[in-house]
């Protein structure tokens, strides 16, 4: 028996920003760019009806609508998932002291993991490892890492997350970040790591290590 083919208008009807939709987004986003290029281009037709939105008028918000969807908290379970193949105790190294202290820092952190399975997508689904997460100040001063390293999560819609996938050479890993990272993204393949960070502003930065 031959299943009805899934929707995009069922997929947005029912979207609520959970990280794992947002994960399979990004995959549905990675096959569609595969087979056909150009199909998120502006220029395509669909986007210019989609433009047009702005001039019908919008459904008034109800109690449904305006509800925030639920998400991790620091105190979550570090098994529980940012996303499919990324865990909250993953960027505390699933060291107690490493815990995230706001929320601010948990939702920084699942917008990184929702970048980092696009990275796994492209590289075959090979599994992350995380090397550095979250360093509350004492450790961050410890490991000699810097006063202003986007490692301390210090203010809303910044951090870094330090990682690697298994059996993948890092340098291809890092060129392709460099290539689809729009913020911060430090040049550590030669000591085995990918850097990948948010700085205040969103500004576009590169370096080495």
């Amino acid at each position: 028996m031959t299943k009805a083919p899934i929707r995009l208008l069922d997929l947005f009807k029912y979207y609520r920003e959970q990280p794992h939709q947002m994960a399979a987004i990004v995959e549905l986003e990675e096959t569609l760019l595969k087979a056909a290029p150009d199909c998120f281009n502006r220029e395509q037709p669909w986007f210019k009806t989609w433009s047009q939105g702005g001039k019908v008028d919008a459904k008034p918000q109800t109690l449904e609508t305006q509800q925030q969807p639920a998400k991790l908290a620091p105190d979550s379970s570090f098994n529980a998932h940012l996303t499919p193949h990324v865990q909250l105790g993953e960027f505390a190294l699933y060291k107690e002291n490493r815990r995230f202290d706001h929320q601010y820092q948990v939702d920084t952190a699942a917008e990184l993991a929702a970048f980092l399975e696009r990275v796994r997508v492209n590289f075959g689904g090979k599994p992350i490892v995380i090397t550095s997460g979250y360093r509350p100040p004492a450790i961050n001063r410890a490991v000699g890492g810097a006063s202003s390293s986007e490692h301390l999560y210090p203010s809303p819609g910044v951090g870094a997350v330090d990682f690697y996938l298994e059996g993948v050479d890092i340098h291809a890993v890092q060129s392709w970040c460099d290539k689809h990272w729009p913020y911060s993204l430090g040049y550590g393949a030669p000591k085995g790591f990918v850097h990948l960070g948010i700085r205040g502003g969103r500004t576009k930065l590169r370096w080495d290590y």
